[in-house]
């Protein structure tokens, strides 16, 4: 029950009349001497479709004069219909009651007195908008304030009041300040749309007088004799209540309010240009972005000791650039990519001469740095932010790679790396999934995300074949692997059949076939299934690559995880990994005439019988009698190469092994965290990630969600939502949905509280 349902009864109730002593009234006449009562004559008409209104002609609203009145009393009489309601603004009842002195235009009225009812107070007088809602005799009795400044908010905020269940008005002092709280609820957003530009006194009267009486008393800010300009360094000072605006603009910057950025970009701080410190200030973190790029591009001319501690000042210096909305809306990107820069620049020493020591090493801690230095990349896609990121990895990351590819190569060169192990595949794994140059890194990312998604999964490492080539490396993973050999595959170094035929893709697939594999998931029996393009992309794509692999990913674990949904015990392998270097790999050289034609890759060269070089070498995995030169460290025998593979480094030969068990359709999640700022709802759920989530009134019915549309949790199970103000102080339930739209787990909570 709302006020706005006790008027519309009260004036039902005006119409009633006892048959056996009363005649019919013809009609209820409802004076309003100061036309208090039409702020919330919209809402009335809608739920009274008898309720007319006295004015200039107007069907829309049911408005007219007198004697169209008149008319509709007959009809509804003739009808044996309610009696109308005449709602008279700026009419009091003595005006009908004295015939003499009775207005021209409202004489066709006068008779209704007498044949009519009129719609006021017990004691006979017309009611106005406070004395309905404060009478003791009246059926609210709310606690009003009274007064000239009283009476303006009542006018202001009566939509809103009177929308509003009367439980929740009881026991309320509504004051101005009170009253216009319900015209503008929310008086950080209410500031930010005026800056913005949305919320003006051309677009919503009612509600802009409503904020720029808040913000007048509660900030100090009257926006009717202030400019935006103004605002914005209010805003940007963060002092006082404009602390609550700024955190509102920060939740909701990065898509929302493009004119605050604009109108922020004209502001210093206080300091002026000097001013180095106050990163509130757009203007401030673009200079700063500036410096930082200036000094990456300095780290080129440093050695990797020097530029590792250089990195750690600028991370000292800028990374709480970091927190700033400014690098939400991604003008901090510099800033970003130095935090995985920073970690490059911490890379731990290789270990020396133990092939199984150096391999464990990268597994655990290695891989770490190749992941940061891809994350540096993607975090700077601009073409200038590019180039300084080029820099700081150049200066740190391409000397830790080049040391740990040479110490790998020094043991291999001794025949101590166990390179093209054949290993059977469990009796117990029914599906391998194949996913094509899945580096270390990139395996560990993977890991993480089937775990987000409730799977039970181990990785583990193996050492790929050599060279780390697609032809001689994907043949040793596959389930056929014993069919195959290196006799016949010297000239072109790919194994074969023992009829002889290279072991390609429409090979391999045969045999498998031939022993019982299937490639449909739907089929039954062993599966072998391929997924991922990280080498095809990372050849296409060079340093680029860092930007994709995140869809990658997603992809690869999204097939994973539907197998072992399906309950399906899932492996996953891969060929090779790689090396990515922006800015290309060194260029080394290899004599000419040493080589088989065309058998010089990027990163290994067949030589020919006899020829001798200083590159260390080591044979090939197939076949011990082809000896196979490698480029130094992290070089390339080709020049122009960011990326590449074949040779011999942790990167490249460590691979990864993951092993998914079975796992039900459905996880078991739990909501951990459900916070409300201000109408917006921070949300974190365990074991959920990339679910749904909802806010309904109902959690079982999906028609009652208070949301345009429901929100996505990230890969970490968190997501925000933000709520309108109409429902703040409703009781509502947050719900987690999986795919086919099931509740998985809820948790009550209060809009707004």
């Amino acid at each position: 029950m709302t006020p706005l349902d006790v008027l519309a009864d009260a004036l039902q109730v005006a119409g009633r009349y006892d048959e056996a002593v009363q005649a019919r009234p013809e009609a209820i006449l409802w004076c309003d001497p100061d036309a208090s009562f039409e702020p919330v004559m919209p809402m009335l008409r809608a739920k009274l479709p008898h309720l007319f209104s006295l004015g200039a002609h107007d069907p829309e609203t049911r408005t007219g004069p007198a004697f169209a009145f008149r008319i509709a009393t007959a009809e509804a009489e003739a009808a044996d219909a309610a009696p109308p309601i005449l709602w008279l603004p700026g009419v009091g009842r003595e005006m009908l009651r004295d015939a003499e002195a009775c207005p021209e235009h409202l004489e066709p009225l006068a008779w209704l007195v007498v044949s009519g009812n009129l719609f006021g107070h017990v004691n006979g007088k017309d009611w106005n908008l406070r004395g309905f809602l404060t009478a003791e005799r009246g059926a609210l009795r709310l606690d009003i304030a009274d007064g000239a400044e009283a009476k303006d908010a009542l006018g202001i905020a009566a939509p809103h009041l009177f929308a509003k269940p009367v439980d929740s008005l009881k026991g309320v002092r509504f004051d101005p300040d009170r009253l216009h709280a319900l015209s503008a609820p929310d008086l950080d957003l209410d500031m930010l749309e005026w800056i913005e530009g949305r919320l003006t006194d051309a677009v919503d009267p009612v509600r802009f007088k409503a904020f720029a009486q808040r913000a007048q008393k509660e900030l100090g800010f009257d926006p009717r004799k202030r400019t935006r300009e103004d605002a914005a360094r209010s805003l940007a000072s963060r002092e006082g209540g404009w602390s609550g605006v700024w955190g509102r603009f920060e939740a909701g910057a990065a898509d929302t309010y493009g004119n605050v950025v604009k109108t922020l970009g004209m502001a210093e701080p206080s300091g002026g240009l000097f001013e180095q410190a106050d990163f509130t200030y757009p203007a401030v973190n673009a200079r700063a972005e500036v410096r930082l790029r200036s000094e990456l591009l300095r780290l080129a001319d440093m050695d990797p000791a020097s530029a590792a501690v250089r990195l750690a000042e600028l991370e000292a210096e800028h990374g709480v650039r970091r927190s700033t909305v400014w690098a939400r809306r991604g003008e901090a990107a510099l800033a970003c990519a130095l935090e995985p820069l920073a970690i490059v620049a911490t890379a731990p020493a290789w270990p020396q001469n133990d092939a199984a020591g150096l391999a464990r090493h990268y597994a655990e801690q290695g891989a770490a740095i190749d992941g940061a230095a891809l994350t540096a990349m993607a975090l700077a896609p601009a073409e200038a932010d590019r180039a300084a990121v080029t820099a700081a990895l150049r200066a740190v990351y391409l000397p830790w790679v080049d040391q740990g590819a040479l110490a790998l190569q020094a043991i291999a060169a001794t025949g101590a790396v166990p390179f093209g192990k054949i290993d059977s595949l469990p009796a117990n794994v029914d599906a391998v999934v194949f996913v094509d140059g899945l580096r270390f890194d990139l395996a560990r990312r993977l890991m993480d995300r089937l775990v987000a998604h409730g799977a039970q999964a181990v990785l583990d490492w193996r050492w790929s074949g050599f060279p780390t080539s697609t032809s001689s490396c994907k043949p040793l993973v596959s389930p056929v692997a014993h069919l195959l050999t290196g006799v016949g595959g010297e000239a072109d170094v790919q194994p074969r059949t023992s009829e002889g035929r290279i072991a390609d893709h429409g090979t391999l697939r045969r045999l498998m076939a031939d022993h019982g594999y299937v490639f449909d998931e739907a089929a039954g029996g062993r599966l072998w299934i391929e997924t991922g393009t990280f080498d095809e992309d990372g050849h296409k794509l060079g340093a680029r690559l860092a930007g994709q692999v995140g869809q990658g990913i997603d992809d690869a674990a999204q097939c994973i995880l539907r197998l072992a949904r399906a309950g399906r015990r899932v492996r996953v392998v891969t060929d090779h990994g790689w090396l990515l270097v922006p800015g290309d790999l060194p260029k080394a050289t290899l004599g000419v005439g040493l080589t088989e034609p065309d058998e010089k890759r990027t990163r290994y060269a067949r030589l020919k019988p006899g020829a001798t070089t200083a590159h260390a070498q080591a044979p090939w995995s197939w076949n011990r009698d082809v000896r196979l030169a490698m480029a130094p460290g992290a070089s390339s025998f080709y020049a122009a190469y960011e990326y590449a593979h074949g040779g011999v480094s942790p990167q490249e030969c460590v691979v990864p092994v993951i092993d998914v068990e079975p796992m039900s359709a459905i996880r078991t999640i739990e909501i951990t965290q459900a916070a409300w700022s201000g109408l917006r709802l921070r949300v974190q759920a365990s074991g959920a990630a990339d679910l749904r989530v909802d806010l309904r009134t109902d959690g079982d019915d999906p028609q009652s969600s208070l949301l345009t549309s429901h929100r996505s949790l990230d890969e970490d199970g968190r997501g925000s939502m933000v709520v309108s103000d109409d429902h703040e102080g409703q009781s509502a339930t947050l719900v987690v949905l999986d795919d086919d739209g099931r509740v998985l787990t809820r948790r009550s909570v209060t809009v707004g509280n």
